[in-house]
Parts: structure tokens; C-alpha cells; sequence
């Protein structure tokens, strides 16, 4: 009966990595005893933060070594996932702000320039909704701002090129 119980951990630990639900990974007798486990409003960091003698208690016998391990490995694996999880959410801010940054180099470089206006609509465009996912996200900050300072300098140069050529050129007098 504990090995059970040592199933059904390894099984949720193992289920939150796949897009599966847990249900058709587990047999229809022991899904009744899960779905308990998964009430919980966050099971993933309480067993990423669980203690040895925690598990130890909730299944009710001491594990072996090889089950400790098993289950360090698990946990360092759920906490690398539940890292990135929640980084996901900035790595858009961090593209804008590179994207941004990029296009705001490029405007300086000859015949290199022209490629600054596209990436600083994207960075412009991803910015805006790196902030819309989260209003604290500096980088998505920064990327809006180096995007319309970007998008500023193409533009007074744009019109500084109208008036060049409208005035007849300033290098012919």
C-alpha cells in the first residue's frame, strides 16, 4: 500500500511536466486519492519546497536512499521548471528592449539604418505587450522608450532629408 503512495508522488511530480491531465496517466482507482492533492491552490511549489521528513511523513515510512535522491533530482527539476515558468513572462520584455536597442544602434550606421524603423515598431509593438502582461517589467519599459526615441530620430531625419532636398541642397552654396 505505501508503494502506492510513492507512485501516486512520483506520478504527480512526473505529470506536471507533460501537458497530460494526471487522469490518463493514472488508473480510474487511484485517481480519486489525487484529485485531493490537486485542490491544493499550489501543489508544484509546496512539493518543490518539501522536506525530506515531510514526504517522509505524508506517505508514512522512511525512504530509501535511492528514493531521497530520486526525489532531490525531482524537485530540482520542478523548481528549474517553475523558474522559467515564471521568467517566460519577461523574456518578452527583454527581446523588445534588445530589439530597441538594436534599432537605435543601426540608426547611426550608413546604409544600415533602414533596418532601425522595423525594429523599432517591433520593439515598440512587443514592449507595449510585455507591459500589458506585467506593469513592472523595466525592460519593456525601457524598450518603449528607446523605441519612440528611435522612431523620433528617423522621423526628424526624414524631414531633415525633406528639407535638404526642397531647399535645393546646402552643399551647392
Amino acid at each position: 500500500m505505501r508503494k502506492y503512495y510513492l507512485l501516486i508522488l512520483v506520478l504527480f511530480i512526473g505529470s506536471s511536466f507533460s501537458s497530460q491531465a494526471i487522469a490518463t496517466i493514472l488508473p480510474p482507482t487511484l485517481t480519486s486519492s489525487v484529485s485531493t492533492v490537486q485542490k491544493d491552490p499550489a501543489p508544484m511549489d509546496r512539493i518543490a519546497k518539501m522536506k525530506i521528513k515531510e514526504a517522509e511523513k505524508l506517505l508514512g515510512r522512511k525512504l530509501t536512499l535511492k528514493e531521497k535522491i530520486a526525489f532531490k533530482i525531482a524537485q530540482l527539476k520542478l523548481r528549474k521548471g517553475l523558474k522559467a515558468k515564471a521568467e517566460g513572462t519577461s523574456s518578452k520584455g527583454q527581446t523588445a528592449f534588445v530589439l530597441s536597442l538594436i534599432g537605435l544602434c543601426l540608426l547611426i550606421v550608413p546604409y544600415a539604418g533602414i533596418a532601425s524603423l522595423p525594429l523599432a515598431i517591433i520593439g515598440l509593438v512587443m514592449g507595449s505587450q510585455a507591459k500589458k502582461a506585467n506593469p513592472d517589467d523595466t525592460k519593456a519599459k525601457t524598450a518603449i522608450i528607446l523605441s519612440i526615441v528611435t522612431l523620433g530620430l528617423i522621423v526628424l531625419a526624414f524631414l531633415l532629408v525633406i528639407a535638404i532636398i526642397a531647399s535645393g541642397g546646402f552643399w551647392v552654396y
